[in-house]
């Protein structure tokens, strides 16, 4: 499996989409014709049909299943408390560690009137925030950067994110707001792509927190249309894990960022957009628990799909929330983890203001009342 992986991964995604299903059509057509021989050709071609037929009814059908992904809440009362609690989730953190990888506090002695967490994207860890989270330290907020499930390992091509679970990832949610309950008097939190994700999921299940905002969040694939990805979703979680490598000719000799693995894992991925769906399903028929999100896309974004994302934000519209959405327009060709200043494609000069300015004061809406969650797009810079 590795070997036809490496030999795709060059390829133009349409390319490898035609591939994979010549593939299967070629398999499918060979199937057929060793069943002519017990059966004939007609009842061959019935039973075959029939168990695709089978099949695709119920990837169409089936529920994704996320009852057993629940919020269990034990907010921290002081800053003291919060202090021990991370201090024993420090003791549980897997050994051994990058040595960027250690989650932190940027802390003020005190509990401050805001406290801030910060969530990296899969694959990465809280280096990423090296640069971003001095600033809202320096601007008066305690500040929790946490490392997610399965991320930061020593072993950058380890094959980890296979094992993350969306049951796991809500768990890591209402922990780091847990802590953070006890640094601020009110929580914001901040997550990146798959931490988006993650911060959605505190935004629609943790009354907690104050503000939750999501950046270039990751509830669908970039390259799969928007009505497909709960499809694709089901498929991640229910076939065989592969894990993939982000360079397919270097492999584990592939440099890439310091703090991020070398490869992905198509479980992992699913599991990350099964914890988005749940997101949306649960704000079909329930409100928020924050009371202002902010979003923020980037219309270059060639990594997650903002049209998936577009359909949660009209999810929570519906609800007498404040929604903020800004988009960084495709000119700036920035890169997807618009934070993380190693990032291809980075440019903090640029996305830290705009990206601060939100987070701190996004801003009264231009809603129409009760009926629907306040909009505000920012001219673009």
């Amino acid at each position: 499996m590795d070997s036809i992986l490496d030999f795709l991964a060059p390829l133009p995604i349409v390319l490898r989409v035609v591939v994979v299903f010549a593939a299967f059509a070629g398999g499918f057509a060979l199937l057929v014709w060793l069943t002519t021989f017990l059966t004939g050709l007609r009842e061959a071609m019935v039973l075959w049909f029939t168990v695709v037929a089978v099949a695709m009814g119920a990837a169409f059908l089936l529920p994704i299943y996320t009852a057993s992904i629940v919020s269990q809440p034990r907010p921290a009362q002081t800053y003291e408390e919060a202090l021990g609690r991370f201090a024993i989730e420090k003791t549980r953190e897997p050994t051994p560690l990058n040595p960027l990888c250690d989650p932190y506090i940027l802390g003020h002695g005190k509990k401050t009137p805001v406290a801030v967490v910060l969530i990296h994207g899969v694959s990465s860890c809280p280096r990423a925030f090296v640069d971003f989270a001095p600033l809202l330290f320096d601007a008066g907020y305690n500040v929790l950067v946490v490392r997610m499930p399965q991320n930061g390992f020593a072993d950058r091509a380890t094959d980890a994110l296979k094992d993350i679970t969306a049951e796991e990832l809500a768990a890591f949610g209402d922990s780091s707001v847990d802590i953070a309950a006890g640094l601020g008097e009110e929580v914001y939190v901040l997550g990146i792509s798959a931490g988006g994700t993650v911060a959605a999921w505190t935004a629609q299940t943790r009354p907690e927190v104050t503000r939750a905002m999501l950046v270039a969040p990751f509830f669908g694939l970039h390259a799969v249309p928007a009505w497909f990805n709960v499809y694709v979703t089901r498929a991640l979680v229910s076939l065989p894990n592969l894990s993939v490598w982000k360079d397919p000719v270097l492999k584990e000799g592939f440099v890439g960022m310091p703090h991020a693995y070398q490869r992905m894992a198509t479980r992992g991925i699913g599991e990350i957009m099964r914890l988005g769906r749940a997101v949306e399903l649960f704000a079909q028929t329930t409100a928020p628990a924050a009371p202002e999100i902010v979003v923020v896309t980037n219309a270059a974004d060639e990594a997650v799909n903002n049209a998936v994302t577009d359909e949660v934000v009209a999810t929570w519209a519906q609800w007498p929330r404040a929604i903020y959405s800004y988009e960084f327009p495709a000119s700036h060709q920035l890169g997807h983890e618009l934070i993380d200043p190693m990032e291809p494609g980075a440019d903090p000069a640029l996305t830290y203001p705009i990206i601060l300015d939100l987070l701190m004061s996004p801003g009264p809406g231009e809603g129409n009342g009760d009926a629907a969650a306040p909009q505000e797009d920012r001219p673009n810079p």
